[in-house]
């Protein structure tokens, strides 16, 4: 909790007010002398995440004092499977998810539950001539996606995820669908080392994985995902109720501090060394597997692309037994952009 000045040094402090004005700002929020939040009070909120370069704004908003500045204490949880931070957000286990929309949320939100989209983060809409970060990846032996027809794909959870929208647009490219492969469960960190043991022909990969393929020349990329994707955006923040309702003003706070992490990545952030340590060192990779990798694109304001959710909607309405219903679910059952845009405009 933040000191009492005494009555000397909250007149030099005054007096300090002018001259500081003149000055930039280098904070991401307010602070007194002491480098204290300006807040009183910190509430700990617990954050369900996938790791992925995709995610980075909010995994180094910690370190940057981000979260800080806005009185918030941050518990990471890593999730392994996507399923489980729906299940886990819908009941209050925990307060945010930074990963991506997915079947089980929608179905979730059919149901009545309050579960929304409130921000986006990376996508693969990078300057012209940066490869993209992500995409299908195949074994050296696979030279085309034609070629994996009745072959294991390995991907991040199930059909009904994020990746899982993202394999099929991949897929889509050669003429393929899921039902056209066999689909292997697998970690973002267990893909590379089945590629390599030939326990996969092909994955869907997300930076860092993507270069230490590359680094260990065990696969190659097979289709264009800056044209296989688009526009669209699947990495993001997603709040239940608390953060939605109960607790706004907690949850516009936490957009707040991603949206100040975020400024630190616009451009080729690669090249900011302070950004890759800080991002390495939590997703525990080497720097030069950051600084090295595919460049995601990140944009301040955090902006949401709600054409992705129907989009994924449409995917796999078309698969039985992923969607619990068959009328597409709007987007503004699925999103909620006052908090975002609250938090941007205060930023």
């Amino acid at each position: 909790m933040t000191a009492r000045l005494s009555l000397s040094r909250r007149v030099m402090a005054a007096l300090a007010l002018p001259i500081l004005a003149l000055g930039a700002l280098t904070a991401c929020g307010a602070e007194e002398e002491t480098g204290t939040p300006a807040s009183d009070t910190t509430r700990t909120l617990k954050v369900g995440y996938i790791s992925g370069t995709s995610l980075g704004p909010a995994f180094v908003a910690d370190a940057l004092g981000c979260y800080r500045d806005e009185g918030l204490t941050i518990e990471f949880e890593p999730i392994k499977n996507p399923a489980d931070a729906i299940a886990f957000l819908a009941t209050d286990k925990l307060d945010a998810y930074v990963g991506s929309p997915s079947a089980g949320m929608f179905n979730q939100v059919a149901k009545g539950a309050e579960l929304k989209m409130v921000a986006s983060l990376g996508s693969v809409n990078t300057p012209e001539g940066e490869a993209a970060p992500s995409g299908l990846f195949g074994a050296k032996s696979i030279k085309s996606v034609e070629e994996l027809k009745g072959k294991r794909v390995a991907l991040l959870g199930s059909v009904g995820s994020a990746t899982s929208y993202l394999l099929g647009k991949s897929l889509e490219a050669g003429g393929l669908s899921f039902g056209d492969v066999e689909l292997v469960t697998l970690g973002g960190s267990d893909m590379v080392p089945a590629l390599k043991n030939g326990g996969v022909e092909a994955a869907l990969l997300f930076a860092p994985e993507t270069q230490k393929a590359i680094d260990q020349d065990v696969a190659h990329a097979l289709v264009d995902s800056k044209k296989a994707y688009g526009s669209s955006t699947t990495a993001g923040i997603i709040f239940g109720t608390k953060l939605l309702k109960t607790e706004r003003a907690t949850g516009v706070s936490f957009l707040k501090a991603n949206a100040c992490a975020a400024k630190r990545f616009e451009g080729d952030w690669r090249k900011d060394a302070e950004i890759v340590k800080m991002l390495a060192d939590f997703m525990k990779v080497p720097e030069n597997t950051i600084s090295g990798g595919g460049l995601y694109a990140f944009d301040s304001s955090l902006a949401i692309n709600e054409g992705t959710l129907t989009e994924m909607q449409e995917m796999f309405v078309k698969v039985e037994g992923i969607l619990t219903y068959t009328d597409l679910l709007p987007a503004d059952k699925l999103v909620d952009d006052t908090l975002r845009a609250e938090a941007v405009g205060a930023a």
